[in-house]
């Protein structure tokens, strides 16, 4: 295999040699999966961020155990246990959320930084889109779309994202779910209490 010179950060290199070195790995070999690896996403029509964004997603999901099932799955899980019983699957889906606020707020102290991590991932969630608009100094209205395909399933998304706004800090004026997965919330920010 013919070896070539590529132009890349110094301070990068420097990094990556380091690393490499400290696992039993070669910087050949290391620089050749990163490549292999971006040439993979370029040619399925990927954009080259996606290779950072997907790094960003995998830590997330390594920190809180998720586990990749289709949304078929969960779509069907979510129905059944609707239809068992309705009051134990809202306190799951509030588990959920505050399992999953609190470890936002562990990585990103601001509402400002959560957005930060949700723009560099929102490629590889289910999430289609997020609104944000300010309704005057005090009140926001946020819509999500794609949390969802059955009223069921988004009544358990809005109970997540509810736990989340409220970790930071906004009071909940109203918020309403329907059926294909569309979240609509206007919120009224609190501040953080003093400490």
């Amino acid at each position: 295999m013919a070896r070539v010179n590529i132009a890349a950060d110094a301070e990068i290199v420097k990094e990556l040699e380091k690393e490499a070195k400290s696992r039993g790995y070669t910087i050949f070999s290391l620089t050749n999966i990163a490549l292999k690896s971006m040439l993979e996403l370029i040619r399925s029509g990927e954009d080259s961020t996606t290779l950072s964004h997907l790094v960003e997603f995998y830590k997330i999901t390594k920190d809180l155990d998720i586990i990749p099932v289709t949304s078929w799955y969960i779509e069907n899980l979510v129905k059944l246990a609707y239809e068992k019983d309705q009051k134990a699957l809202e306190e799951i889906c509030d588990g959920t959320g505050q399992q999953i606020s609190s470890y936002l707020r562990s990585r990103a102290s601001t509402f400002e930084e959560l957005l930060q991590i949700y723009d560099t991932i929102k490629s590889v969630l289910p999430i289609k889109d997020i609104r944000i608009k300010r309704v005057n100094d005090e009140i926001i209205e946020i819509r999500i779309t794609g949390s969802g395909f059955s009223s069921e399933s988004t009544l358990c998304t809005s109970k997540v994202f509810r736990k989340i706004l409220e970790a930071y800090y906004f009071e909940i004026l109203e918020m309403t779910y329907s059926p294909g997965g569309i979240i609509f919330t206007r919120v009224k920010y609190q501040g953080q209490p003093n400490k």
